[in-house]
């Protein structure tokens, strides 16, 4: 019988025990919950960060902005967190928006990205973009959107790849391996508020070692995505020849890479899925197919110059080299062989 009531006072001990670890649990209806985040330097010299934080009710179409300034963002971030009326969790910020001038200036921006990747509390896979407006009435002008969703800026960059072709989704993460690549440089989508829409996308910042070297056009992006995720990124782009528009439906490329003494080759093979949305009258499939392919190869032999003279490869070629540059020279792949890379690039277009 003793043995029984230790028994069973053992049992109540360690429940109680156990219960004590949920002692700091917060109800989800007791949290704020920022979905997005903006960063801006005022003058060179305070961090100014802006949440923006969906108002939970019935429908979700509205959200509240909030901001802060000090002297680093771990300061301002703890400082909102302290004035805030329920307990702030930044663990589901989905999206950070850094404003041009912060961005561009290589110091801070390496600095900011380290300190997001090492935060415990801001998660990696947090996408980037970078402004060259105000972050905070980026942020704001959602408000001013009617019907507009409260998780729309976030979702502008989820749209899923038939629809916008065009967009990068680049994490924290990606950011921050970026000094370390040797063989591929990266894009981090550039963004306004719009006037009729949420955002309108103005292109991409391309990042050489972790540092902004130049900025891409929107139709750039859709040719470089095509190259950097094969056939997940090809379709749903809408393209205008003047006398027809058409939507490519669908895309895949096959790339063939050998050496020629010291020099990379590529020789490149683009097949594209059309569907002709108007025209203007006597104007054939074979016409608007021509006129298409030509397009298309201009554009990208445009960028390939423009990406050898900065040594900027944004196009991932040199990740198709590692079987036939040898890992010590592929260090050189920027400076020693990029600039000399020959593609020879054909674009194929048929009717879908």
């Amino acid at each position: 019988m003793k043995k029984n009531k230790r028994y069973k006072l053992l049992i109540v001990f360690m429940s109680i025990i156990f219960l004590c670890g949920c002692w700091d649990i917060k109800d989800i209806n007791k949290r704020t919950i920022p979905l997005v985040l903006g960063i801006s330097k005022e003058d060179g010299k305070e961090y100014k960060l802006t949440l923006q934080i969906p108002i939970p009710n019935k429908d979700s179409k509205i959200s509240r902005i909030v901001t802060g300034k000090g002297e680093t963002v771990a300061s301002v971030l703890g400082q909102m967190r302290t004035n805030s009326e329920d307990a702030v969790d930044y663990s589901q910020i989905r999206l950070i928006v850094i404003q041009n001038n912060l961005a561009h200036n290589q110091q801070e921006f390496k600095g900011l990205i380290k300190f997001l990747m090492d935060s415990e509390e801001i998660p990696s896979r947090a996408l980037v973009a970078i402004t060259d407006e105000n972050v905070e009435n980026v942020l704001s002008n959602i408000n001013d959107k009617l019907g507009v969703h409260a998780s729309s800026i976030y979702d502008y960059f989820n749209k899923g790849a038939g629809w916008a072709p065009e967009i990068f989704s680049t994490p924290i993460w990606e950011v921050y391996r970026s000094p370390f690549l040797y063989t591929r440089d990266i894009a981090v989508p550039v963004v306004r508020s719009g006037k009729d829409t949420v955002l309108i996308f103005e292109g991409s910042d391309i990042l050489k070692k972790g540092n902004i070297v130049e900025r891409i056009s929107p139709d750039e992006n859709q040719l470089i995505n095509v190259f950097q995720n094969e056939n997940k990124k090809g379709k749903g782009k809408i393209e205008s020849l003047g006398f027809a528009s058409i939507m490519i439906t669908n895309s895949s490329i096959q790339n063939i890479t050998s050496m020629k003494g010291n020099q990379p080759l590529v020789s490149s093979d683009l097949n594209l899925k059309i569907h002709i949305l108007e025209r203007k009258e006597g104007i054939t499939d074979h016409m608007i197919q021509k006129e298409l392919e030509k397009i298309t190869e201009k554009r990208f032999y445009h960028i390939l110059k423009q990406t050898q003279r900065s040594h900027t490869d944004i196009f991932g070629f040199g990740q198709q080299f590692h079987h036939l540059i040898s890992y010590h020279e592929l260090k050189d792949w920027r400076n020693e062989y990029y600039p000399k890379l020959r593609v020879d690039f054909e674009v194929h277009a048929n009717m879908e």
